[in-house]
């Protein structure tokens, strides 16, 4: 399902007259135990320390200063992934083909979008650093809080699903999102 939705995403990105990057799809997994165990400290030996507001809805950007940090220590390509997330009995950041086009078209006029980023691996793993903390944050847990997603979608549970709309970061920049983020230098 995933796999059937990551390509459609691919699609849509060109259809939508954005660059889509080149995917090679790969049966190797990345996310191996050994990997997971370096990430956090790799992440924060380039990074630094990632309080609770460089995470909470902070999706766009945090993805986007993370995929080159992610695709240097595993070492392979991580694709920028804009969609929604469904969990048993609700959606998060649900968009529709017809709104991501408006935004695309009409522009960004504020900070705050109802869109949801991520990194998809060429295993079609996927890597989410913020919806763990932010779904915490938003409904007052302290579990989940610091987590991150890290799965092939195979492997999701609770009912969970990332639903790809859209593959590259190049809707940020026509849609005038960019302009919303802070500046950050890796």
């Amino acid at each position: 399902m995933y796999k059937s939705n990551f390509l459609d995403a691919l699609e849509r990105t060109t259809r939508f007259g954005l660059s889509a990057p080149s995917v090679e799809l790969s049966d190797t997994r990345f996310l191996t135990q050994e990997a997971l165990s370096r990430l956090p400290i790799a992440i924060r030996d380039i990074m630094g320390e990632l309080s609770e507001e460089d995470v909470v809805a902070q999706c766009l950007s945090l993805h986007m200063r993370l995929k080159p940090v992610i695709e240097k220590i595993l070492g392979c390509d991580a694709y920028y992934t804009i969609g929604w997330v469904s969990l048993e009995k609700s959606e998060m950041f649900k968009q529709t083909e017809e709104n991501l086009s408006e935004m695309l078209n009409r522009g960004i006029t504020g900070p705050n979008i109802n869109i949801h980023a991520w990194l998809t691996l060429p295993s079609l793993e996927i890597l989410d650093f913020s919806l763990p903390t932010t779904y915490a944050k938003v409904h007052g847990l302290e579990e989940g809080k610091g987590a991150v997603v890290s799965k092939h979608p195979s492997e999701l549970t609770g009912g969970m699903m990332y639903q790809p709309m859209l593959v590259g970061e190049e809707f940020l920049s026509k849609s005038g999102a960019m302009r919303f983020f802070a500046t950050y230098s890796i």
